[in-house]
């Protein structure tokens, strides 16, 4: 009972340290800006409703369930060599749960959705669980990719984050003296004392967490060796992050300054896709900080903040009301369905 208590205390404290901080990433986004400029912010998010530029926010949700589907597929692939065969339409259900569960808690969808398999495809719990450990490591993987094809494209405008911050200075000139020594030395240091005391470091239990996620991360990336069709894989992988670069370049047609940058609008949307993805790490369901990191890349391509909050604000909802809303959905199927025993 007290180890029950204990855990949703933990969870309970989790979900609001994430809100938390996604509330701090509103307040951060709007801080510096006056009343003027806040109101513009809706001004510029209400225009997408005039001029019938909402239709690009509904092919924006069509592209974001295709890649939902290119996720349900990948999934079966995963499951196949396991030895088991599950539906198209359960790993769709199950996939699109999971969006609706990490709406409302982290890492909540993983859990009801290795659960859904388990009660309606019999994938034992931690069988599903692995695949999907691996599946996030491949997705890490491209992201990966991408932000390096982004910096190799956008090299200019992406170092400017740092060259014109003046911390980012200070640090550089800090390297140029003896702090390069300093630093040198340090680590040496540190170097030495972990050999000395190498073998009571490994058993501190943070140590040991840390050992346990790296190996995961492995296990789960050599599992991708066992899949039967790699071609269609590698195929469904990337598919889905083409929707999701997709569905961030279409909805800027909502937006007339935005498409009006023509082929920058196409580097701006693979920008904001890599570096919005950050969002989501750091905040719950990207809260506050998805938007954000969205106006702070397109204030590279000439674009006001407020004009950028309200692009990174509406292609944020428009995402999140597709998952909220056929996640419903396809959790009330699921629970009408026959379970397998």
């Amino acid at each position: 009972m007290a180890e029950t208590m204990k855990k949703y205390i933990k969870d309970i404290f989790k979900f609001i340290l994430f809100l938390a901080l996604g509330l701090f990433f509103v307040w951060l986004s709007v801080k510096d800006l006056d009343s003027s400029q806040r109101s513009m912010i809706w001004t510029n998010i209400s225009n997408v409703f005039y001029d019938q530029r909402w239709i690009f926010l509904l092919f924006c949700m069509l592209i974001g369930v295709l890649s939902v589907w290119f996720r349900a597929f990948r999934s079966i692939l995963m499951l196949n060599p396991l030895g088991y065969q599950v539906s198209k339409m359960n790993s769709y259900h199950a996939i699109m749960i999971c969006y609706l569960g990490n709406l409302a808690f982290p890492r909540l969808g993983e859990v009801l959705r290795c659960t859904i398999l388990q009660t309606h495809e019999k994938v034992p719990f931690q069988k599903s669980l692995g695949t999907v450990v691996a599946e996030r490591i491949i997705d890490v993987l491209i992201c990966g990719i991408m932000f390096i094809i982004a910096l190799f494209l956008e090299y200019d405008k992406l170092s400017a984050i740092f060259t014109e911050s003046n911390s980012w200075e200070r640090m550089m000139d800090f390297f140029k003296g003896k702090g390069k020594y300093i630093v040198i030395a340090i680590a040496l240091a540190l170097l030495v004392i972990i050999y000395l005391l190498r073998n009571k470091i490994k058993d501190i239990p943070l140590v040991k967490k840390i050992k346990s996620v790296i190996w995961g991360f492995w296990e789960g990336l050599i599992s991708v060796k066992n899949v039967q069709n790699p071609i269609a894989f590698a195929l469904h992988s990337i598919g889905i992050w083409v929707c999701y670069y997709l569905m961030f370049y279409i909805c800027s047609f909502a937006f007339p300054e935005f498409s009006a940058l023509g082929t920058q609008a196409l580097l701006a949307s693979l920008t904001c896709v890599v570096i919005g993805t950050f969002g989501f790490i750091v905040a719950q369901g990207g809260l506050g900080a998805y938007p954000l990191l969205v106006s702070l890349v397109l204030a590279l391509y000439g674009l006001t903040p407020e004009y950028g909050l309200a692009i990174g604000w509406v292609i944020w909802t428009t995402e999140n009301a597709m998952y909220l809303i056929l996640g419903l959905l396809s959790l009330v199927i699921v629970s009408l369905k026959k379970r397998k025993s």
